[in-house]
């Protein structure tokens, strides 16, 4: 399970956007119908969301694709599928690294509320985190127009968390104050997924491709859903589309619930 920690609050939401742009993980790939031999698919994509946090403690946080960028070390995020007639499996995965830091000063009221002590910080979170889904299709619907799929399996998340908080002051009587405070909240939640996925062609080369899912487990609600369109060239397909994820969690965790929201622009590979 997610846990929390009282020391996080100053960068809370700072932990919480990063893990949110690594925590969807989209599962992109249609079977296609009819084929008694196995083929093979890959992708690669770049999700450029907007995150919404609720805490554990009731605040919101809205934080900006620019924003998670300027803070992004390192992410991969791709997937893979095999098909088979009217099955197929997939595997996808995404990591992120992001580091951020910042110094200000906090007003914090002494003496019953008398007088403000003015309280500088200067804090730093390096999260990691990584979101891998397993699962597979079955096609129940193709009529060269329309491709329906149901979808099962299950979604796994996984954050790590270096926090340190450096503060320090000037107390009521000219003294310096100084305390360091460092922190590893980590956790991580599986939940089963239920879906749909498929696509509508529009012409020889044009398509619209969809997904959504629903699931519960350690979280007590995660659902997602993904529409675009997508255009195919002889072994490849490029995709654009708009993704909605959504997470609610246990009460005690740390983040109450989570929404990325955003497009989404990628490359399928077929083999």
């Amino acid at each position: 399970m997610l846990r929390s920690s009282e020391n996080m609050k100053p960068l809370a939401w700072l932990a919480a956007g990063a893990l949110s742009l690594a925590t969807a993980i989209p599962v992109t790939a249609v079977a296609e119908p009819g084929s008694d031999k196995w083929t093979y698919s890959a992708q690669i994509y770049f999700w450029m969301p907007e995150i919404n946090v609720t805490t554990a403690n009731g605040g919101d946080v809205d934080i900006s694709f620019h924003d998670i960028l300027q803070d992004l070390k390192m992410t991969f995020m791709g997937n893979v599928a095999a098909y088979k007639g009217k099955w197929s499996l997939f595997a996808d995965g995404a990591y992120l690294n992001i580091y951020e830091d910042d110094s200000y000063t906090e007003s914090v009221p002494i003496l019953g509320g008398r007088r403000d002590l003015e309280v500088d910080v200067d804090a730093g979170v390096n999260m990691k985190a990584f979101v891998g889904t397993l699962g597979a299709t079955y096609n129940v619907f193709d009529n060269q127009k329309v491709t329906a799929n149901l979808v099962g399996g299950a979604r796994y998340l996984w954050i790590d968390v270096d926090l340190n908080l450096d503060l320090s002051s000037t107390g009521p009587l000219g003294r310096p104050l100084g305390r360091e405070i460092n922190d590893n909240p980590s956790g991580d939640v599986w939940d089963g997924i239920l879906g749909v996925n498929g696509k509508v062609n529009l012409n020889d080369k044009w398509y619209m491709p969809y997904y959504a899912d629903v699931g519960t487990g350690q979280s007590d609600l995660t659902w997602q859903a993904q529409a675009g369109v997508g255009y195919k060239f002889k072994h490849a397909d490029a995709l654009l589309t708009y993704r909605y994820l959504h997470y609610e969690f246990d009460s005690g965790d740390a983040l109450d619930d989570l929404t990325i929201k955003g497009p989404q622009v990628g490359a399928k590979f077929y083999f």
